[in-house]
C-alpha cells in the first residue's frame, strides 16, 4: 500500500452552467473547486455547462493563483465524458472526479483517455489526477469489481463517498436526521470509503453536509470525521469552508501526541519502539505522526 499524498482540505461543488456562482467561488477559501457537469446541472443544460465551464476555465490563464480547479464529468455515459474531456483546456484543470465509479476498468478507461488527451495538448505538469466517488450504486460497494478498486492507480488521489444515488437506488428517501436507518447506512458507506482509500494508497474524503445553514452540525460531522482518519471534505457553499477547515484541523490532543511521538522519534533514530503514556508506540504510530503534522502544517499554511 502507497501512502497517501495530502492533498486539499476542502473540495466545493459549483455548478458548471452558472459562471457567477464560479466567479464568486474562485474567491473563497477553498483548496478545490469541482466544476460540476454532472448531478447539479439539468440534462437540458448539459451542452451550456460544458461551454461555460471550458470558459471559465479558459479564463484562468492569466490568474493562476486560487483554488485547485477539478471537473466532475458525466461518467455514466463514457460518450458523453469522453467528448467532455476533449473539450475542456487540460492545462487549466489538476482533477477529474469520476461519479458512480463501480470497478477498476472504469478507472483505467479514463486514465487511458487523459494520457491520449494529455500528448493531444503536450502538457508537462503532473499527470491529471481522478478522485472516485465509490458508493452511488449497490454494485459500487459490492463483489469482485468493487473491491478491484482497492488496488488504486497512479492517477487516484483519493475516493469519496455519497447517499443521493443509493438511496435512489435503494428506493429511499436521503433524510437526514438521527433516525438509526439513516445512521446505520452513513456509517457503512463512510466505513466502506475509509478501507477502500486506505487500501488503494489515496485520501479519504468525507461526503457534503447538505444543510448548509446548519454551521453546527457540520462542525459535528467535521470533528466526527477527523476522528474516523476523513482527511478532506466536500462542499456545497462557501459558507462552510471556514467551519471545515477548522473541524478537519488536527486536535489540540492529536497535535500533542504526535509532537511527542516525533521528538522521540528525532532523538532515537535507531529505536524501533518506545513507551508513551503508558503505552507502546512504533513505526506505524510513526507514519500517523508524521501524517498528522503534514496536516497542521497545511491548515495553516
Amino acid at each position: 500500500m502507497n501512502t497517501p499524498v495530502s492533498g486539499p482540505r476542502s473540495y466545493l461543488f459549483v455548478p458548471g452552467d452558472s459562471a457567477h456562482k464560479m466567479a464568486k467561488a474562485i474567491d473563497s477559501p477553498a483548496d478545490a473547486l469541482i466544476l460540476d457537469l454532472e448531478d447539479s446541472v439539468a440534462p437540458s443544460r448539459k451542452r451550456e455547462a460544458l461551454t461555460t465551464t471550458v470558459e471559465f476555465l479558459q479564463s484562468r490563464e492569466a490568474q493562476p493563483t486560487g483554488p485547485a480547479l477539478w471537473v466532475r464529468v458525466n461518467a455514466s455515459d463514457p460518450a458523453l465524458a469522453l467528448a467532455e474531456l476533449a473539450a475542456l483546456p487540460l492545462a487549466r484543470v489538476a482533477g477529474i472526479v469520476h461519479p458512480k465509479l463501480e470497478c477498476h476498468s472504469q478507472l483505467e478507461r479514463m486514465s487511458a483517455w487523459l494520457d491520449a488527451l494529455e500528448a493531444r495538448d503536450a502538457l508537462g505538469h503532473d499527470p491529471i489526477g481522478i478522485v472516485g466517488i465509490i458508493t452511488e450504486s449497490p454494485a459500487a460497494v459490492v463483489g469482485e469489481q468493487a473491491a478491484s478498486l482497492a488496488r488504486g492507480h497512479t492517477r487516484l488521489r483519493g475516493y469519496s463517498w455519497g447517499m443521493e444515488d443509493m438511496s435512489a437506488a435503494l428506493a429511499r428517501p436521503p433524510i437526514a436526521g438521527t433516525t438509526d436507518a439513516h445512521a446505520a447506512l452513513t456509517a457503512a458507506m463512510q466505513r466502506h470509503c475509509l478501507l477502500m482509500a486506505a487500501a488503494a494508497g489515496v485520501e479519504p474524503i468525507d461526503a457534503i453536509s447538505a444543510n448548509f445553514r446548519d454551521l453546527d452540525a457540520l462542525e459535528h460531522e467535521c470533528d466526527y470525521a477527523r476522528d474516523l482518519g476523513f482527511t478532506a471534505k466536500m462542499a456545497i457553499h462557501p459558507a462552510q469552508l471556514d467551519t471545515l477547515h477548522r473541524g478537519l484541523a488536527p486536535s489540540v490532543a492529536a497535535l500533542d501526541w504526535a509532537s511527542r511521538v516525533q521528538a522521540l522519534v528525532d532523538e532515537n533514530p535507531d529505536t524501533a519502539a518506545f513507551q508513551l503514556d503508558g503505552r507502546m508506540v512504533d513505526q506505524p504510530h510513526f507514519a500517523v505522526a508524521r501524517r498528522i503534522l503534514a496536516r497542521a502544517r497545511g491548515s495553516s499554511a
